[in-house]
């Protein structure tokens, strides 16, 4: 039989590991947004190629490097997020054998905003290369 103490002591963990999940969805939508980008960028230099759209000189190069700073941060949060899966995995199995996890918990928490950065970072070149070069408007 579960004695009450565990039970509070499960409800506890579930209490903090909240906090991480919230995060995790955070980083799928940036993730869903990032793939919705990269999808737009590579079906425009399929149109490029294949001529049928209009080229603006210079735009296959610039959409080359628009996938890749989509792609690298998309590979920035796939990292973040798995790290924060890591994360709620350790708290938990650190909560049921009683094992001290704090520094383990703390140190995937840093490198998995570390990564999260890096996603936005790579996130914020896609934008720029992306809003310089629009076609002027005449």
């Amino acid at each position: 039989m579960v004695e009450p103490s565990e039970v509070a002591e499960i409800e506890r963990v579930i209490q903090l590991a909240i906090a991480p999940a919230f995060l995790l969805t955070a980083m799928a939508t940036l993730i869903n947004v990032l793939a919705g980008r990269l999808a737009r960028v590579v079906d425009r230099e399929r149109a490029v190629r294949d001529g049928a759209a209009e080229v603006v000189v210079g735009e296959r190069r610039i959409l080359v490097r628009r996938a890749w700073a989509a792609y690298r941060a998309i590979v920035f949060g796939v990292l973040a997020a798995t790290l924060i899966c890591l994360l709620i995995v350790t708290s938990f199995v650190g909560a049921f054998f009683e094992l001290g996890v704090a520094r383990a918990v703390g140190g995937l928490l840093v490198l998995a905003m570390f990564a999260a950065i890096a996603a936005l970072g790579c996130f914020l070149v896609e934008i720029r290369i992306a809003a310089r070069n629009l076609p002027n408007a005449d």
